[in-house]
């Protein structure tokens, strides 16, 4: 999705050297700077949001030639709402949404100069990349078409500058992957007579994937869930959330989208050994201290994919009790602890608690999936198929 068009031009920061015909370093940047967006960038993948910060604070010097800086901070921010799945959470938002604000003046000042290395470019069309993907969240499908086309442009425009930024290509690809499949866009394109093709985006990516130099964690991230979501192909996800883990193995959201895959592909011995894995992380101090809901959500799914109802009771159980409420683990295991009351026959406190999970902030669907089994009991064989709902 657009997070990818976010990571991949924060990463593009990193390059170090001077501008020529085959250069991977659109910025100039000194190799003391390269050193410290790579480790900004390494510190969000592993959800150190406060060393990010740290990091970036030291770096306000270059704001003013370098955008790409202020866009680091908005990756910070997008890194700490899109890992707490709280995207839909207006006020949560806020701190994002002003942050994109200073990054779309920094971006335009750097154009209106005259923008010799397309960073002023990159940087545009990547906040308007993550406000495109934002705004998708919230379902906001027309709004995000139009953000997603002034993205596309800008980036286009930075090619057209450098075209050696071939990161670029992940962000267009994914423009063109969800304008073919957002509901609403597809009928808006079709009154309009044009077309939309996914496969197409697909195979632009893989230039992004191919051909660049910065892009792969975020674009495999971002694949993982267009995978498990989009082309319902969990096998592909979890061979793209591998290859990530390789480098990043104690990243907490990361480890969260291989327990989702495991799922969907039915291997609950596998997701059993994946919450013990994480268990161990966060006993070592390797998982943050916040993500102890996530542990006992893993190792409750395991239970529950195998309908082994009392111990996934149990798991759920302390996932809420040791979670917070901005835990989207504790939703989930919410969610879960109704779905298995349901199961028992007790459908009025079922019911009781569906409710309840309605109206909490929706993670990743949970309003949507408590509204179906408020309207129709949970059933097993139909409704455990995929975690995440369409």
């Amino acid at each position: 999705m657009f997070l990818r068009i976010a990571l991949l031009l924060w990463a593009l920061a990193a390059a170090p050297g001077n501008l020529s015909a085959n250069s991977a370093n659109p910025y100039r940047l000194p190799p003391e700077v390269d050193a410290k967006v790579f480790a900004a960038l390494e510190a969000n993948y592993v959800l150190d949001f406060a060393e990010a910060n740290r990091i970036l604070d030291s770096l306000d010097a270059y704001r003013d030639e370098n955008p790409i800086i202020d866009f680091g901070r908005l990756l910070t921010e997008w890194w700490r709402l899109t890992a707490a799945v709280l995207e839909e959470d207006h006020a949560a938002s806020a701190p994002l949404l002003r942050s994109a604000d200073a990054c779309l003046d920094r971006a335009e000042a750097l154009i209106r100069a005259g923008d010799p290395t397309g960073e002023g470019h990159l940087v545009k069309g990547a906040t308007l990349g993550l406000l495109g993907r934002w705004h998708i969240k919230n379902r906001h499908w027309m709004k995000s078409y139009f953000i997603g086309k002034k993205a596309k442009a800008a980036l286009e425009r930075a090619l057209e500058i450098n075209p050696n930024l071939k990161d670029a290509h992940a962000g267009i690809g994914i423009y063109d992957y969800f304008v073919a499949k957002l509901p609403g866009i597809v009928r808006f394109l079709a009154f309009t007579g044009q077309k939309g093709d996914p496969q197409i985006g697909l195979r632009e990516i893989d230039i992004a994937l191919e051909q660049g130099r910065y892009t792969l964690v975020g674009t495999k991230a971002a694949l993982t869930l267009v995978y498990l979501r989009n082309e319902k192909d969990p096998s592909r996800a979890l061979q793209y959330i591998d290859e990530v883990l390789t480098d990043y193995p104690t990243s907490a959201f990361l480890r969260s989208l291989r327990a989702i895959a495991l799922y969907d592909l039915n291997r609950p011995e596998e997701l059993a050994a994946e919450a013990d894995l994480q268990a161990e992380m966060l006993a070592s101090g390797a998982f943050p201290a916040d993500r102890v809901g996530q542990v006992h959500f893993t190792r409750g799914l395991a239970h529950f994919r195998q309908m082994e109802w009392g111990p996934a009771h149990a798991a759920y159980r302390q996932a809420v009790a040791e979670g917070d409420e901005n835990d989207p683990y504790t939703t989930w295991a919410a969610l879960h602890m109704a779905n298995i009351v349901d199961v028992a026959g007790n459908r009025s406190t079922a019911e009781h608690q569906y409710y309840d999970v309605e109206h909490m902030t929706n993670r990743w669907g949970t309003r949507r999936l408590a509204a179906r089994y408020l309207d129709t009991p949970f059933d097993p064989e139909k409704h455990m198929v995929r975690l995440l709902p369409d």
